[in-house]
């Protein structure tokens, strides 16, 4: 029976973890710098998961570089998706028909022929 309260407890640590995680992102970059010197006190979980300092490269934070180029994609693909769906309005049968055909040809591609 104690397995399952220790397993609720570190199920609401890693729900709230995730959440001050969005909440962090979703910051503007000059409060996410303030954030991140105001980092909480590492949780049991995190202790004890903790990895040698011969970890892999790709495990370490993002850079705030990485994180603008981050921002910067996805300011792009809305922008790319805002486009697409004014052309899908102004020309609905067009889209439906480039659907279509991209439907058949990814149909045929991936048939077991």
């Amino acid at each position: 029976m104690t397995n399952s309260k220790s397993d609720v407890e570190e199920l609401k640590n890693l729900q709230r973890e995730a959440s001050e995680q969005r909440a962090e992102r979703k910051q503007p970059r000059s409060r996410a710098k303030s954030a991140a010197g105001q980092k909480s006190e590492p949780t049991e979980h995190r202790d004890a998961t903790k990895k040698p300092s011969t970890q892999d490269p790709t495990d370490e934070e993002p850079t705030p570089e990485s994180e603008q180029t981050v921002q910067d994609l996805e300011d792009q693909l809305e922008s790319v998706v805002q486009k697409i769906e004014e052309v899908a309005r102004e020309r609905p049968v067009l889209t439906l028909l480039a659907a279509f055909t991209t439907g058949v040809i990814v149909g045929h591609v991936l048939s077991r022929r």
